[in-house]
């Protein structure tokens, strides 16, 4: 069990719990010659029964392969991160090429109590 997990052992088995869990992506187009970044920030109030958490986290990748048949783009990032990514929009594949560089931004945030 994690340090900042306080109170824990108040919960029983039959306790109803509460979790909401969200995840924002936001893709930027980077410019040339733009510093990459790469960047976390995170709070928390857990450590009650119940609590929130929420994580920011940016870096830049760059675009490694475009699959248009599969509707997918695949990244790299820092220290061998990779990523594949089913995209929505087909009009996207016409924006960027193999080599374009991109800032990725997650808003993770989650929400617990006991109800």
């Amino acid at each position: 069990m994690p340090a900042n997990v306080k109170r824990f052992d108040e919960l029983k088995v039959g306790d109803k719990i509460k979790a909401t869990y969200n995840n924002n992506v936001i893709v930027r187009m980077k410019p040339p010659g733009e510093a990459a970044v790469n960047t976390t920030d995170t709070a928390s109030t857990m450590g009650q029964t119940s609590g929130s958490a929420y994580m920011v986290r940016t870096m830049t990748a760059s675009i490694a392969d475009i699959d248009k048949s599969a509707l997918s783009i695949t990244f790299v990032g820092p220290n061998g991160w990779k990523y594949s990514r089913r995209v929505v929009d087909p009009t996207v594949f016409d924006k960027v090429k193999v080599g374009d560089r991109i800032d990725i931004t997650w808003n993770t945030d989650l929400t617990v109590s006991r109800e």
